[in-house]
């Protein structure tokens, strides 16, 4: 899987799901894919949106203001976000756990409002922790519904980050790639075949055996890759 294909919305690409428990290099390999696109991208309309419940992770892609430590596109609100996104490809969304579940809806109903008056907007965002936001215990809001049915057709693609499998019904049939650098707990090994027709078990000694290691699930063809170790720098 290349950058392009992981990152950009070409109106006819479903949406990733990218799995791993910490250490696993899930991070890092999200880091280093999209610093390489944010360096090729030729698209001025396309815009990345990290949003991050722990406020960590994307802080080192961000550009430095001149002769200062501050970087350029870090907020805490949707209307900072709406504005880095006037300038900037990459905005690094921290919110206040405060309302988590609100801020998130209104950041996705915001990218869709954009894309409204903007017809050429495109945008990917990154949903780290999805699995609070997607949990198979509880139905998903009306937003993120909304994010899973139509952003696709909108040029608005979410990369769903987890530690865990996301099985939540919102992602049914509108998830086209899984990379999983830890594989589903194998009480959802039955789930995550029915959901996305996928068979973990082939994969679970190899990926514990070799570190940073990944699998790469193509779901509409049901074909699975094991990929070598990230490496680290």
């Amino acid at each position: 899987m290349n950058s392009r294909e992981l990152f950009y919305p070409d109106g006819k690409s479903l949406h990733k799901v990218v799995v791993g428990q910490s250490g696993s290099g899930k991070s890092y390999f999200l880091e280093a894919v999209a610093g390489d696109f944010l360096k090729e991208n030729k698209d001025p309309n396309w815009r990345l949106i990290y949003f991050s419940p722990k406020n960590e992770g994307f802080i080192e892609l961000l550009p430095k203001k001149k002769k200062s430590e501050e970087v350029i596109g870090l907020v805490n609100s949707v209307e900072g976000m709406m504005e880095s996104m006037r300038e900037n490809f990459l905005t690094v969304f921290y919110p206040d756990t405060f309302g988590l579940d609100e801020t998130m809806d209104e950041t996705i109903n915001a990218l869709f409002d954009f894309k409204e008056v903007n017809p050429d907007f495109k945008a990917t965002l990154v949903i780290d922790d999805a699995q609070v936001f997607l949990s198979a215990r509880k139905e998903s809001s009306e937003s993120q519904r909304r994010l899973a049915l139509l952003g696709r057709s909108r040029e608005l693609n979410a990369v769903y980050v987890s530690h865990a499998v996301v099985l939540n019904k919102s992602l049914e049939a509108q998830v086209e790639t899984l990379v999983f650098f830890s594989l589903p707990a194998k009480i959802h090994w039955k789930a995550t075949d029915e959901r996305y027709g996928f068979n973990p078990e082939p994969y679970i000694e190899e990926l514990r055996s070799t570190p940073y290691s990944y699998v790469v699930v193509d779901v509409r063809t049901g074909n699975a890759s094991m990929m070598n170790p990230i490496l680290l720098e």
